[in-house]
């Protein structure tokens, strides 16, 4: 087995650490049989590639000492230094956190690691390189611990990696999950791709040449790569637009490589000249970065032959940030003091702003800040703020300034007015109206989609997120529910069962029937097959318009790689709390249920409509 170089290790810490990690674990052993050190020395390795330095790769080799040997924080401070062992024992608190049972996604598990990562980064990354090599080795686990150490994965850790730009680890953890997952789906792939390899090789190989004879001729120096497609990405586009593998046709991707930012735009203009560019395909991340560094410019062709080709061009620099993130930024930067760097990791500093609040509002948080998927908009004066998708003029103005969200009166995008409630888009040049005399709307709350402006709005209102104004329980099918979202002529106290047969939501007109004390009502949609069987006195029954409350909505579908990812990302992006969730299947199927709070009928219905739109899911209804 190759070991780690020593050859840059100038003041022998790493080789220190080896030494002393290996030693620490000499007497324990993996669940393969190997000795315990090996997974150590892996973890190191995968940091090597990153070039954190010495302190980060030290840190790799000791990770598990103060978990899994009777070494202690003291002594392991005396040994490597205070920086070396703080990155230690932040992996630590991550690992030694007790399981507690699946709420909210693992919530604890997630609160602790980011933030602990809020505080130091690199401990995320360690983190993260540690998970990498144990999905590396997942085939010793159980069936059912795979299954939930793989949907883990994909869900939580391949998001962070992604978030903090590190490609590579992101690619290789999503392909290891979907493996697990999708055992038929991947071997499948797996044929296909070899079926067709060498064809495609020789396509590859001929475009390469076809390109850089044409920018030689036109006096530009490049490098050009084939670039691979990762089975994850594939089977997330053939969900996404319905196909089946045979119609994918972007299988062939290339990456240029040049020597500044003009050759890029240069080398575009050529690529189009050449061939013919796929309408709509052109994405500038250079002049609008994404929010973990990256930077390009995409666009797709078609050859003479009909192949239709994903091209990345980008510097080498670019090309060194997109594949290591915020560790190659550190190289190109420093770890410190640098504006850009900082923005771009406000995601994370945020956490530390949640850190005290209860399992239910810091996921909330977390969910919109790091699942999200992010636009870029603009002040008059051209400074760019990052907000969720979906954002309003209110994100918009508080992400400016706390203060201006306060105040906020109105906005013009690209010269016009909107209304409040208008989803910005990238691009959008947004101006805020303020006044002096102007306090946050509870309206606001409705459709606000970032944490922070959700915060501050609850705070200037005084509002603890989670508490309903009029509370009741949703039972289950057999049970009753408190008559306080329902208006039913001529009864003021009674409860409410919802019949199962129909299963009524927000917005169907309803009926109802009581038992005979006249305190029960059985509720049916009035097209409900059942309605004309029913012997009893008719009444008549309606939603109530504004209310707040908590239920459960029960969510029906195909069960499918991130399909719990994304009901919980649709949910959070309407601006709704989650203090409860779960998952399960039966077969092919799988049930979600939920605990969510709302703000009205309208704000329900819209949960329920958006959630139905989603693929796959089958039945949303009320528990």
């Amino acid at each position: 087995m190759q070991e780690l170089d020593f050859s840059k290790d100038k003041s022998g810490l790493i080789e220190r650490a080896y030494n002393f990690a290996r030693k620490a674990h000499e007497d324990q052993k993996r669940l393969s049989g190997e000795p315990y050190f090996i997974h150590c020395e892996e973890v190191a390795k995968i940091l090597d590639t990153l070039g954190l330095g010495e302190e980060v790769i030290a840190a790799g080799l000791l990770h598990d000492v103060l978990e899994d040997t009777s070494y202690t924080y003291e002594e392991l401070e005396k040994e490597f230094g205070k920086d070396v062992v703080e990155l230690v024992d932040g992996v630590t608190e991550i690992n030694t956190l007790k399981r507690k049972s699946v709420r909210a996604n693992n919530v604890e598990n997630i609160r602790k690691m980011l933030v602990s990562s809020a505080k130091d980064v690199r401990v995320l990354i360690i983190k993260l390189a540690d998970r990498l090599h144990n999905m590396r080795t997942l085939e010793y686990h159980t069936p059912e611990k795979i299954k939930k150490i793989s949907r883990e994965t994909i869900d939580i850790y391949a998001t962070l990696a992604y978030r903090l730009g590190l490609a590579n680890i992101k690619w290789e953890l999503e392909d290891l999950a979907f493996r697990y997952l999708e055992p038929e789906i991947y071997q499948d792939f797996k044929y296909k791709f070899s079926k067709t390899r060498k064809n495609r090789e020789k396509d590859i190989e001929n475009i390469i040449k076809a390109l850089s004879e044409e920018l030689k001729r036109n006096n530009l120096d490049v490098k050009i790569f084939g670039r691979p497609k990762h089975f994850y990405s594939i089977y997330r586009k053939m969900r996404l637009k319905s196909l089946d593998f045979e119609k994918v046709q972007d299988l062939i991707g290339l990456r240029i490589i040049t020597d500044n930012v003009e050759r890029c735009y240069e080398a575009l203009g050529i690529i189009h000249n050449f061939w013919k560019p796929v309408p709509l395909r052109l994405k500038d991340y250079i002049a609008n970065p994404k929010p973990n560094f990256y930077q390009s410019l995409h666009t797709g062709i078609l050859t003479e032959d009909n192949n239709l080709v994903e091209v990345q061009i980008r510097t080498q620099e670019m090309d060194d940030i997109a594949d290591g993130g915020v560790a190659a930024h550190w190289k190109y930067k420093g770890v410190s003091g640098e504006e850009r760097f900082d923005r771009r990791l406000s995601w994370l500093k945020q956490i530390l702003e949640f850190r005290d609040q209860s399992p239910s509002k810091f996921m909330k948080s977390v969910k919109i800040d790091l699942f999200g998927t992010n636009i870029f908009a603009f002040t008059p004066k051209g400074q760019i703020i990052e907000l969720s998708e979906n954002s309003s003029p209110i994100d918009f103005a508080y992400a400016v300034h706390s203060d201006v969200g306060e105040k906020c009166t109105g906005a013009r995008v690209n010269g016009r007015f909107v209304s409040l409630r208008y989803e910005l888009k990238t691009g959008d040049v947004v101006e805020i109206l303020t006044s002096k005399n102007q306090r946050p709307s509870r309206d606001w709350l409705k459709f606000v989609r970032t944490s922070k402006a959700l915060s501050k709005i609850r705070h200037s209102l005084k509002i603890r997120q989670g508490v309903s104004g009029r509370g009741y329980n949703v039972l289950k099918i057999n049970e009753e529910v408190s008559h306080n979202i329902l208006h039913v002529s001529g009864l003021n106290d009674f409860k409410v069962r919802f019949s199962a047969c129909c299963g009524p939501l927000p917005g169907d007109e309803l009926i109802g029937y009581g038992n005979t004390v006249g305190t029960k009502i059985i509720v049916h949609k009035t097209d409900c097959r059942n309605v004309s069987r029913i012997r009893k006195k008719i009444l008549k029954v309606q939603w109530l318009k504004n209310f707040n409350s908590e239920l459960k909505l029960k969510i029906k579908a195909l069960d499918r790689v991130g399909l719990f990812a994304d009901v919980l990302n649709t949910i959070a992006a309407t601006g709704t709390n989650v203090s409860l969730a779960s998952a399960k299947n039966f077969g092919a199927d799988a049930e979600c249920t939920l605990t969510i709070n709302f703000d009205g009928i309208e704000h329900l219905r819209d949960i329920i409509d958006r959630v139905k739109r989603l693929a796959d899911v089958k039945k949303v209804s009320l528990e």
